[in-house]
């Protein structure tokens, strides 16, 4: 990289600050514009700056509330993404927002626009009470299954719990016919509890039945195939 002098490294920043200004602009004039689509690849892949940050958490409340709930994915979603990654000294500085966030969060949570979204409506919702683990982590269970390692022995597990089954198993597959396999022990409502039960609740009222059964066994246990532990999965369960 060419090195800046100081006023170039200004201009720099200005025009950054301004790209992130006027994509902003345009995917606050259109919840379904493809300005949506750039701010999430620049906070989820290319990274943000602390003032693109502060400019975005400010501005999205106000853009949220012109929404109605079914059209606040993008917004929300966008929300959730940059919430997930707040650091706890950060949060009282957006409490105001993030607290606006949150509340608009409500109905749209249950909005009947594509209501295989839920599960990451749901991550999202997480991601604004400040669920730093389950605001980043919870889509990971969309495809009925996740991957995770066994506290006992660290070999890697596949936990499913779907059309093929409930059960862990150290094969890579399972559909492969004659795997070995172990059955999960999905968690009861009453030995549920802080994310758990919250999520779990959450769902159930929302009327999506299938995601609150999916986290009984993701907050159940599992036993591994190789060494015979019994454990939490969610307690396996990290951020990448």
């Amino acid at each position: 990289m060419v090195p800046r002098s100081g006023a170039r490294v200004a201009s720099w920043f200005d025009s950054a600050v301004t790209t992130i200004e006027q994509m902003l602009g345009s995917a606050g004039a259109d919840p379904y514009s493809d300005s949506w689509d750039q701010l999430f690849e620049q906070v989820r892949h290319v990274g943000i700056s602390d003032a693109d940050r502060t400019l975005l958490i400010e501005r999205l409340p106000g853009i949220a509330a012109g929404c109605s709930a079914a059209d606040r994915d993008n917004v929300l979603f966008l929300a959730g993404h940059i919430a997930a990654d707040l650091d706890e000294a950060s949060w009282p500085q957006f409490s105001n927002e993030l607290e606006t966030l949150h509340a608009l969060a409500g109905d749209w949570l249950t909005s009947p626009k594509d209501p295989e979204l839920f599960l990451y409506r749901l991550q999202a919702v997480a991601a604004l009470e400040g669920d730093e683990l389950w605001g980043a982590e919870l889509h990971r269970i969309d495809e009925d299954e996740i991957e995770i390692e066994c506290p006992g022995c660290g070999t890697t597990l596949l936990v499913v719990f779907g059309d093929a089954g409930h059960f862990a198993t150290h094969d890579d597959s399972a559909t492969k016919p004659g795997i070995e396999k172990t059955p999960l022990l999905p968690a009861g409502p009453t030995e549920l509890d802080g994310a758990g039960q919250r999520l779990y609740q959450t769902s159930l009222r929302a009327g999506r039945t299938t995601v609150a059964t999916a986290l009984t066994y993701l907050f159940g246990r599992a036993e591994c195939t190789q060494c015979n532990t019994i454990f939490r999965v969610s307690d396996q369960v990290f951020r990448y």
